[in-house]
Formats: structure tokens, sequence, C-alpha cells
């Protein structure tokens, strides 16, 4: 092995030999060193994770209230996480609000805009999302076409073969309905087939079966539009039996923010029988929803680091005492303790930095696996994707395994080159 001078320090050619040198050590056991690679990759894993699932949670809910189209609604008094998961992914917890309270919220001078919305559960005969008890079931959403289409500008029919000509129904047709696309497609219908459903109205027990002509199937959207079936809002309130009462008015107001929020929560909440939930309000309860399943993952995350930490400091320790004679011939021939405290202080860099990047394209190609694991653990009533990996989380992750390397390393440097020439060779031999 050749030992640097110490007037070499400084020369690229001789840094390359570093490299080399600690390449070559780690080399001569491959096992243990890709075993402790190896950990050091699961933490990286569980950290670019965590981060990625922290950061797309926050965008997946940023994402799904925007696309609600409203920044405030107004529901009939109960539990604000049960209406805010209605409206995101389609629940059944449903209240009404009375009949009047559409005409007295509307003539409010801070609304911009405000669509009301009937929503109804329907038995359908087709396979779908089921309850606890096993039936099948529509989510039913009577609508009031112009003042929706303001709130929601995006929405728009799907096109192709089967759902050309698409279009909205006409506001006082009792057996038209548009479909979600994921409605559409739990159903097989295109435009022009037949969907069927049975409504039980309030008071009777019995549902009665309805036929309704699909004419138009909207394109996907990633909200809870893509599972409801759209109707008429007068003829959904009168097939329910519901007649002037609403599940929820939409409202966007002319200048959105935290002083008006407040103000407009003021005038409105002196009604007994309603509540007004920002959708601020929604996200926060969402977020907080979620924080102990943040905490324990994040506590899984720092096990794993400190296990990958104990393991690059086991591995550099013994590598350390294999070649206690060979580190006493080096210093013998001259090499300052601060080369041998480098040599060793890099293998412990490589190795972290070797699992860094193993773990992030762990976690970069196991993202899908990930964000299903993390679904089938809860619902986080949100859609779309929340598991985001970015180069930003990836470039924190590498930062944090080369300070893991950085401070893992210093104990097993310090005590190699500590050692004097004379014990090491003779502890060695």
């Amino acid at each position: 092995m050749n030992v640097q001078t110490n007037n070499a320090q400084q020369d690229p050619f001789i840094i390359r030999r570093y490299f080399s040198l600690a390449t070559r050590n780690l080399r001569r056991r491959p096992v243990r060193t890709g075993l402790t690679v190896a950990g050091v990759a699961l933490a990286v894993t569980v950290g670019v994770s965590l981060g990625g699932f922290m950061l797309g949670y926050r965008g997946a809910i940023d994402r799904s209230i925007n696309m609600l189209g409203f920044q405030v609604m107004i529901m009939a008094k109960g539990c604000p996480y049960e209406a805010a998961t209605m409206m995101l992914k389609g629940g059944t917890g449903l209240l009404y609000l009375p009949a009047d309270t559409f005409d007295k919220v509307r003539s409010d001078p801070g609304i911009e805009t405000i669509t009301p919305i009937f929503v109804g559960v329907a038995q359908k005969e087709a396979s779908g999302i089921r309850d606890d008890g096993g039936k099948n079931f529509s989510i039913i959403s009577g609508i009031d076409v112009p003042s929706y289409q303001v709130m929601k500008p995006w929405i728009a029919f799907k096109q192709g073969a089967g759902y050309n000509n698409g279009r909205w129904f006409q506001a006082d047709s009792p057996d038209e309905v548009v479909l979600g696309f994921e409605a559409a497609e739990y159903e097989q219908r295109k435009v022009g087939d037949t969907f069927y459903a049975s409504i039980a109205p309030a008071g009777h027990p019995d549902a009665v079966r309805h036929e309704f002509k699909v004419v138009g199937v909207l394109e996907r959207t990633g909200t809870q539009d893509d599972g409801t079936v759209f109707m008429p809002l007068d003829i959904a309130r009168g097939y329910f039996g519901r007649p002037g009462q609403l599940t929820i008015l939409g409202i966007k107001l002319k200048e959105f923010n935290s002083a008006n929020m407040r103000d407009f929560e003021t005038r409105w909440l002196k009604l007994p029988e309603v509540q007004v939930v920002g959708l601020q309000q929604v996200k926060n309860t969402l977020v907080s929803l979620i924080a102990t399943a943040q905490t324990m993952i994040a506590a899984v995350a720092v096990i794993a680091v400190i296990v990958a930490l104990i393991g690059v400091m086991n591995t550099i320790l013994m590598s350390v005492y294999e070649r206690t004679s060979e580190i006493g011939i080096m210093k013998a021939l001259g090499a300052r303790r601060d080369s041998i405290f480098q040599l060793i202080w890099l293998e412990t860099v490589m190795i972290c930095l070797a699992g860094a990047l193993a773990g992030s394209l762990a976690a970069v190609i196991g993202s899908g696996l990930v964000e299903r694991a993390i679904k089938s653990i809860a619902d986080f009533g949100v859609s779309g994707s929340i598991v985001q990996i970015t180069p930003m989380v990836i470039g924190s992750a590498v930062a944090g395994a080369l300070v893991l390397g950085f401070f893992g390393g210093l104990y097993p440097a310090w005590r190699a080159s500590s050692m004097r020439p004379v014990d090491a060779i003779s502890r060695g031999v």
C-alpha cells in the first residue's frame, strides 16, 4: 500500500489515490459492506418516502379543496370533517339545510357566487361503492348547472366513441343524468345508455326503481365529482322527498381573506341550524387527523437512522480492527494522523453516499407501492396522489446521509489515527 507524504496532501492525484484506497478497503469485505450500505439505503428510503408523503399529502389536500371550486361551505350543524369528507370523497353522512336558508344567504353583500347542492344516496343494481352492509349505492347530486359551472369552469365532457355529443341535462327533465368519470366506469355506461337507481323518498321505507338516460359523461377531475351522478336540483329533491331542502351551499366571496371570512361567519352563525365552514378550516382539520400517523412514520424513520448509524460505525470499526497492523505500518513509514483520519472517514462517507443513492432510487421506484400501503392504513379524505418525491426531498435525504456518515465516521477515524505505530504493529501480528 502506498503511503502519501505530507507535501502531497493537496495534489489531485493524491486525492484520487485516497478514493482508490478507500474503495479497495471497502471491497475487501463485500458482504459486510453491502449489508451496511443496505442499512443506510433502508433508512434513506424511509426518510424519502416520509418526506414525499408529508409533501404530497398537503399538496393533495390543496388540489382537492381547490377543485371544490368554492371557498366557504354552509351546511347543517354537525361534524365539519364528515361534511368535508362527503364533499371530498362522496361520503354518506347527510344532513339537510332548511328550505329558506338559500334565500337568506344569497342576499349577503360579500358573496360573489353561490351554488346550491343537494346530495342523496340511491341504491343501484350494478357493482360499485359498498357500505358495511354490502349494498351498492350511488351518490346522487342535484345541482344548478349555471352556478355550478361558474364554480367549476374546468369541468368538461368526455369525448370519443360512445361519448360524443355529451351535454348537461335540461333543468326540468326528470329522466336525464350526467355521470362522473368513475361512476360511468363502474356502471359501464356511455352517452345514450340507461342508468338505473332505486330511491327511497324521505319517510318511505321502500325504494322506488327509476330509469334515467345518460346524456353526458364528465372527464376525470380527481375529485368527488368522478363518482357522482348528477341530475337537476329540483328533480333530485323531488325524488328524495325533500322539496326546498339542500345539503350544502358552496360560496365564493368577493374578497377572500381572514377578516372577510370572520365577518361572513359572524353574520350567518346567528342562524341556529347552520354552520359555516371555511375550506382552510377543512384543510387544517384533515392535516391534524393524520398528525398521529405522521408521528408514527417519523418514529420509524428515526429508528431506521439509528440502526443505520450503528451499522456504519460497526462496519468501520471492524475494518479498523482488521487493519490494525497495516495502519501501524503506514504510520511507521510517515503517514500523518490526519491522513489516517481522512482515509477512514472517507470510507464511512462513501458507504453512506452509496446507501443514500440506492435508497433514493428505491424510494422513487417504489413510490406507488408506498402510496398504496399508506392508503391501506387509513383513508386520508383526499383523491389523487399523496406521495410526491421531489428533487428537494431526495437532496435533503442524501445530505442527511452524508451528515450521518460525517458523524458516524468520527470515532472510528479518531481511533485509527490515534494508534501508536509500535502498539498497532504488535497487536496486528
